[in-house]
């Protein structure tokens, strides 16, 4: 039995609404659910920010930003404003990894790492392909979303035992520190 799937669109709903009511009660608001709260925000007393997360170079998104010039974004690298550098980028701060979780290996182990998400724009799919151009084998360690189940199972799993690749699944901080060394 399939389980059903929850309506993403209708839990932002009720989280949008349950923001509205009690905006008064915080100093800044920080959203990272892309852009679906910004007509709703922009129209409150209380300050915002939203951090992306996304692509950035969707056809669609130079317009959505152009609809809202003032409100204040958060980057998480320098290079993911390229697609949209005139947006009211205010702050980068990287996320993810903490800077001193992972160390360079001065003993290389003989092997590539992929540690990411499982994505088309994650390009794990390039980093097999890479593997298999310099003749290493290569270590996946990534969360395979829902989203993305056919994905990996049409366009990576095929791909997996002809390259020499071992797709590990997604793992912890201690185990991506096992990764390097």
């Amino acid at each position: 039995m399939r389980r059903r799937r929850a309506d993403p669109a209708a839990a932002y709903a009720v989280l949008l609404d349950a923001i509205a009511e009690r905006a008064s009660d915080f100093d800044v608001i920080h959203c990272h659910i892309d852009w679906v709260h910004l007509p709703l925000l922009r129209r409150l007393r209380t300050p915002f920010l939203t951090t992306l997360h996304g692509r950035l170079d969707l056809p669609d998104l130079p317009l959505t930003a152009q609809r809202f010039p003032d409100a204040p974004f958060v980057s998480i690298s320098q290079n993911q404003r390229i697609p949209l550098p005139g947006l009211n980028w205010v702050a980068t701060i990287p996320h993810g990894l903490p800077f001193d979780l992972l160390k360079l290996s001065d003993r290389p182990q003989g092997y590539l790492a992929f540690l990411g998400r499982v994505s088309p724009e994650k390009g794990p799919d390039t980093a097999i392909r890479v593997a298999h151009a310099v003749g290493l084998p290569l270590r996946i360690a990534a969360k395979v979303p829902r989203a993305e189940n056919r994905y990996f199972n049409e366009t990576i799993k095929p791909l997996l035992h002809q390259n020499n690749v071992s797709f590990v699944g997604e793992v912890n901080d201690q185990a991506k520190a096992g990764l390097s060394r």
